[in-house]
């Protein structure tokens, strides 16, 4: 298990070579013709029902593919996904990149707004509205679909056909609403049977046509896989890594590709390879050529935030890390794709060895393996109503979010709030300096009649509080149309308690049923305050009402001012006069949003972590106080605004522990930038892991990190195609370098970079 003596297999090598030749631009429209067809067939049946016979319809027809040297069957083609959300996907694009896809917050709007029946003028129309209006400016960023951990283990356990027998025993005591519902389940759970059947076809012609022995052989093992797991349980671990892709085909299949991860595969694929090597069949090699080939199959979806997570402790305390722990990390480190994400479980009481390889891993500079504090995770976990068994379960959704695998649908990704956007639109009575819309404030002040910080900051405060709490309604207002406009009937078979209510997961049919609401550009809104107070209240230098009009034109003409905004304090110093403001705001919205239901018997959680969004969220929102320029990105995550940490990496972590990361239940992030140059030293590497420790021991919940030199990633913006290849961390996420927009790319390469402690 040495870091130092794996290699891929000449297998692998060829299957990965040969990769890129499985794209199909053809299939791009399949799916949305597939499931509109459906819809026209069907047109006095619910919306589940049309949803299930589209699904139906669709992996009848969908183009399936085995290529003859493959260990695995079964590709994730790329789709459009216009006929199940009110988003905006082009209908024809490179199938190489991923597709922009948008929520139509209008359409949504239009389609609530019918649902509930709103008279136009009415309250609850204008509220739809401008809610729709308010993310529309990246005041709120909204997301519904995916997100979520799928119960792939009961799929691997029960099999099709076993989930199949419970869809017939529950419809002997649902209800008429029930019963529709579970109609939807029992087609597409058929569907899926019959779509591994498929397969089975096309792997014994496979066999048939090829003169290679093994290839034929890996042919006819494929085949006979699929004869038993398209309605039994997988038997062996080669049958439960092929069952494991399909399930998580067919989630891609109806699901737009967001967040869909296979959680803790180390661990539920553990028992099958065991007894296979116990047996004799399968030893660590074999084993670590199928986890490779399952990680081609997942690199088809590019961007897509599949999250595998590794490790942990179990519920008597003790770490669980085993040769497929290992596996993982080789393969990720060897392959160098940007998918699967890769999380690990982390407590100091793992092996030194393994500490070893995740750390070989990182220096790969891909952002892998993130790494989560079980001692703080757990806790988070049962703080939202989790059994202790279950929170000892828990998995990593897209980048943050801890989960219960199978038994959690808590959207996580359905709301974040732009805390500078709230600065932005107090400081110019609600004018969006981009977009030139309006979005009053809560209580419009006259800024020259503010006479004390303090004044500022509660009304600050009360704003942020009061745009929270519109979005947690909005959300809330949104819940209940979504099972009703756009249920998920396969995702529902996977996971427990779906079938048995008779509910769709998207309105609480499984176990633990919370919603997400996350902060966004937390640093650029505390060194806006920071600002303010040392300029405008301290030194009386400007009126707050310049600052405001400097901020609005982006400070052209008001160099001497920027001068000055350069040498106010910033957060990520271990400054107390700037870090108390993220600790009190942050406890404050946690209190609020931990206080807040949703319908489907949960609760929000709140989260600090940011993906992507501190970019585009950036796109639409204006200058700042903190001399940060209009439509660049916010800071990352709970990390400081880009080069003002300026006191090295222990002041960073020193300032993030003054807020209480257990506010973080949804999950947070803090992204750190290495040299490489730093870990050639042994005592670097000491001291890396001693960081690790001091965060997590104090209270830190998660910590990942880039390692890459500022040079090679302004030469990968200047020339992509010399770096092809190159993959970062995001915020929460790893992607290839070329794939990110250029904001994002300007945020990576402007983060403070570090060569010593």
């Amino acid at each position: 298990m040495s870091a130092m003596n794996v290699q891929l297999s000449e297998t692998i090598r060829y299957i990965n070579d040969k990769k890129e030749e499985n794209y199909d631009r053809g299939e791009i429209p399949v799916r949305d013709r597939c499931y509109r067809q459906a819809f026209a067939e069907h047109p006095d049946e619910i919306r589940a029902v049309q949803f299930a016979y589209g699904f139906e319809k669709f992996l009848k027809e969908k183009k399936i593919l085995i290529n003859e040297y493959d260990l695995l069957a079964g590709n994730a083609y790329r789709y459009t996904y216009n006929t199940t959300l009110p988003i905006t996907c082009p209908e024809d694009f490179d199938p190489q990149y991923r597709p922009p896809i948008y929520v139509d917050p209008f359409d949504e709007a239009t389609v609530c707004n019918e649902f509930y029946g709103n008279a136009e003028g009415s309250k609850e129309y204008d509220e739809v509205n401008r809610f729709a209006v308010a993310v529309n400016n990246w005041l709120f960023k909204h997301w519904e679909s995916g997100h979520i951990v799928p119960g792939y283990v009961r799929v691997l356990t029960k099999g099709y056909g076993g989930i199949l027998k419970e869809c017939d025993e529950a419809l002997k005591t649902a209800d008429e609403k029930q019963t529709q519902f579970i109609r939807a389940m029992r087609i597409v759970c058929q569907a899926a049977i019959d779509y591994i059947h498929r397969y089975e076809a096309l792997a014994r012609q496979r066999a048939e046509e090829t003169a290679n022995p093994k290839w034929k052989a890996q042919m006819e093992r494929i085949a006979s896989a699929c004869s038993q797991i398209a309605e039994g349980p997988a038997t062996n671990f080669f049958e439960a890594v092929q069952l494991l892709w399909f399930a998580h085909e067919l989630v891609l299949a109806e699901n737009v590709p967001a967040s869909e991860s296979p959680a803790r595969l180390d661990q539920y694929l553990l028992p099958f390879y065991e007894k296979d090597k116990a047996a004799g069949v399968m030893d660590y090699a074999g084993a670590s050529d199928l986890i490779q080939a399952l990680w081609i199959k997942f690199s088809a979806n590019l961007h897509s935030y599949q999250n595998v997570t590794i490790g942990g402790l179990d519920v008597n305390g003790v770490y669980q890390e085993n040769d497929l722990t290992f596996i993982c990390l080789q393969a990720t480190r060897l392959l160098m794709f940007d998918q699967p994400i890769l999380c690990m479980r982390y407590d100091d009481s793992m092996s030194d060895e393994l500490w070893e390889e995740a750390l070989a891993t990182v220096r790969t500079g891909t952002g892998f393996p993130a790494f989560f504090n079980d001692k703080m995770c757990i806790p988070a976990k049962k703080k939202m109503g989790h059994s202790d068994e279950d929170a000892h379960d828990y998995a990593m959704i897209g980048c943050v979010e801890m989960t219960c695998p199978g038994k959690e649908y808590a959207k996580t990704e359905v709301l974040r709030i732009n805390w500078p956007k709230v600065l932005e639109l107090m400081l110019n009575d609600g004018r969006c300096s981009v977009s030139k819309d309006v979005i009053k404030p809560y209580t419009s002040k006259d800024l020259d009649s503010i006479q004390t910080f303090d004044e500022l900051y509660n009304w600050y405060k009360d704003e942020l509080l009061k745009h929270t709490a519109f979005g947690m309604e909005s959300i809330n207002r949104l819940d209940p149309m979504v099972p009703e406009r756009f249920p998920t009937p396969y995702m529902s078979i996977l996971m427990e308690g779906c079938i048995q209510s008779g509910k769709d997961v998207t309105g609480g049919g499984t176990k633990y049923n919370n919603t997400g609401v996350s902060a966004c550009g937390q640093a650029n809104a505390i060194d806006s305050l920071a600002v303010i107070r040392k300029l405008v209240f301290e030194d009386k230098k400007y009126t707050l009402r310049q600052i405001a009009d400097a901020a609005f034109v982006d400070f052209e003409g008001y160099d001497d001012m920027l001068a000055d905004v350069k040498h106010c304090p910033a957060y990520g110093n271990d400054d107390d006069s700037v870090d108390w403001m993220m600790a009190d705001l942050t406890a404050a919205c946690a209190k609020l949003i931990d206080s807040t239901k949703n319908p489907r018997g949960g609760k929000f959680q709140f989260g600090l972590y940011s993906v992507e969004d501190h970019a585009k969220m950036g796109l639409l929102t204006g200058g700042l106080p903190d001399g940060r320029r209009s439509t660049t990105a916010f800071a990352n995550a709970s990390a400081p605004v880009q080069g003002k940490d300026v006191n090295g990496p222990t002041a960073v972590i020193n300032s993030v522990l003054k807020t209480d990361m257990s506010a973080a239940t949804n999950g947070m992030v803090l992204d750190m930038k290495f040299n490489p140059t730093f870990f050639e030293k042994k005592a670097h590497q000491a001291a890396f892991r001693a960081l690790i420790n001091t965060f997590f021991d104090n209270g830190g919940m998660e910590m990942q990190f880039n390692v890459i030199d500022r040079a090679t990633l302004r030469d990968a913006q200047e020339h992509p195609e010399k770096h092809w290849n190159l993959v970062v961390r995001v915020s929460g996420f790893s992607a290839y370098f070329r794939s990110l927009m250029k904001t994002t790319q300007d945020e990576i390469i402007a983060r403070t970079e570090y060569t010593t402690m």
